[in-house]
């Protein structure tokens, strides 16, 4: 129970820092991304909350936020995730809709995200946002050398942990109902926007 109640309390105070439309709606959206590292997600988020009423829930922040909470990574991931989705039902309950700035990487997941949220009367919508592996190899590279010189914060990503990353995301099939977007195809975000627009119903 106590874990509950601090889950409670931290999602309250992650909503506090966050920038809220005053908009509400009677549907909210749940926008779930899966992506490969430096497939653009960050971008993709801030390009759709630039023109629709969206928060960003960035999973960066949340890692920050609960790192004194952690002892090891495995444990801030969990914690990490606990977190979003607490944050996720708790923005429903208000009408407000989101978009993770993260990666689900595996099927069950964001199985349980759907469920909770549909529970909550909210409205699940998952997007892949493709890349071709070689680019985003050579967006990972081009970021450790940033941060190697101090240009750019972040950590450093070896080719072992590019490769397990890949390897340990599970790509969403037809069954899961996605949308897809691809960069190198501008149809694909106004395709997207225009679905998305279609669900959006104020209060």
């Amino acid at each position: 129970m106590k874990g509950l109640l601090n889950l409670e309390t931290l999602s309250e105070d992650n909503i506090r820092t966050l920038k809220l439309s005053k908009e509400r709606f009677k549907k909210p959206l749940v926008i779930i991304l899966v992506g490969i590292p430096s497939s653009g997600k960050t971008t993709f988020s801030q390009t759709l909350s630039s023109s629709l009423p969206l928060v960003i829930l960035s999973e960066e922040y949340m890692i920050r936020f609960l790192a004194p909470r952690a002892t090891f990574f495995e444990k801030a991931q969990t914690e990490t995730f606990q977190l979003a989705v607490k944050t996720m039902e708790k923005l429903v309950q208000s009408g407000v809709n989101c978009i993770y700035d993260s990666s689900i990487k595996k099927k069950s997941d964001r199985n349980l995200i759907k469920n909770r949220i549909e529970k909550m009367g909210g409205t699940y919508v998952l997007i892949y946002i493709y890349i071709p592996k070689e680019l985003a190899l050579e967006r990972v590279s081009k970021q450790n050398f940033e941060v190697t010189r101090g240009e750019k914060k972040g950590f450093i990503m070896n080719k072992d942990l590019f490769e397990y990353e890949i390897n340990s995301t599970q790509i969403p099939l037809s069954g899961e109902n996605h949308l897809v977007y691809e960069e190198s195809n501008p149809e694909s975000l106004i395709a997207i926007k225009k679905y998305l627009k279609e669900l959006l119903k104020p209060v």
